[in-house]
């Protein structure tokens, strides 16, 4: 097979990381060139890596195999249509579409022309996520507690932290424990927005009675990214941004002393050479080659969004959120 061509549609904060993490894959895939709307940026961002500046996303579509779709959200559908009807394989951003309806129209027409469609939920790619299942293989989970906590971001002004951060978090949360989710509660606050809220807490009810506590907020001082996990035999902490994985487990009694155990910790610490979002893309080359479903494939970000959803329906009530009940089946109403 001859080597991938790419093209990568919006350039700003996030697509022009993108852009610089193909640029490092040369000897995987061709990075063809940009396109964004603005077109200074456009222009900027390709002269900088050498690549081509398109004038629109349709003459982009027609030189290369896929596209990278780093755009408002709001615009990933229509996009994404576009890209599947000149029949191009499409990495799209989180949360895949802005609403369900859109998601389901996509993925069944790149299921009609056999199209990879791979969603950029980027943390299934940090070290140590990719570590956790080895770890959980023995272990009965009984509850996951997840904090992403972090300062207020005046750019990202058009979406809430549930949909804007929390996602990561349902993802990550529904690879661990698949299934059905039973039940869910939520409560939420604006603190620096006025139309969306800043910081959110949801309790999922999971397969199993595995009980998921998730904490999401754009309007703390300080940067958290944290996973906890409580097990039958041990509780394991996981720091996203130190990649690194602590596990407590309770030993054996001592056998001068039958009421005490021993508290063993165990303490891994991952590798941070490679960065996450250069594995998603190299990830995302090797399933177009293969012909391989992606680790998070356009199923797996309808899920994300389908729970996503029912959480705002929680927080906002149904006349808040312009879906349909049976978009978000797998939360009970």
């Amino acid at each position: 097979m001859s080597i991938i061509k790419v093209g990568v549609i919006g350039v700003g904060n996030m697509g022009s990381n993108h852009v610089r993490s193909y640029m490092a894959l040369k000897h995987r895939c061709e990075l063809v060139g940009v396109y964004d709307i603005d077109d200074k940026r456009n222009k900027e961002i390709a002269e900088s890596y050498g690549v081509k500046a398109f004038p629109s996303a349709e003459a982009l579509m027609s030189e290369v195999d896929a596209v990278n779709i780093a755009t408002p959200t709001t615009t990933h559908f229509e996009i994404g249509m576009q890209a599947v009807e000149e029949g191009l394989h499409i990495l799209v951003e989180k949360p895949i579409t802005n609403l369900v309806e859109e998601a389901r129209s996509l993925l069944q027409a790149a299921r009609q022309k056999d199209l990879i469609v791979q969603v950029g939920h980027i943390e299934r790619f940090n070290p140590a996520i990719q570590a956790l299942p080895g770890i959980l293989q023995k272990e009965e989970i009984i509850a996951l507690d997840v904090q992403r906590m972090g300062p207020y971001d005046p750019r990202i002004n058009d979406t809430d932290v549930i949909q804007d951060l929390m996602i990561h978090d349902i993802d990550v949360v529904c690879s661990l424990v698949p299934g059905e989710v039973k039940e869910v509660s939520a409560f939420a606050r604006r603190v620096k927005s006025r139309q969306h809220v800043d910081y959110a807490v949801a309790h999922l009810l999971l397969s199993d009675d595995v009980i998921a506590t998730l904490t999401s907020s754009r309007a703390s001082n300080k940067k958290v990214r944290r996973l906890t996990i409580t097990t039958l035999k041990s509780y394991i902490e996981l720091d996203y941004l130190q990649r690194k994985i602590v596990v407590t487990r309770r030993g054996g009694f001592m056998a001068d002393n039958a009421d005490y155990q021993r508290e063993n910790e165990l303490e891994e610490t991952y590798s941070n050479d490679e960065e996450p979002l250069k594995s998603q893309l190299a990830h995302f080359i090797n399933s177009i080659e293969n012909g391989t479903r992606p680790l998070i494939s356009g199923s797996d970000g309808l899920e994300a969004l389908k729970i996503t959803k029912g959480i705002q329906r929680r927080v906002y009530g149904r006349d808040g959120l312009p879906d349909t009940q049976d978009e978000c089946h797998r939360v009970k109403a």
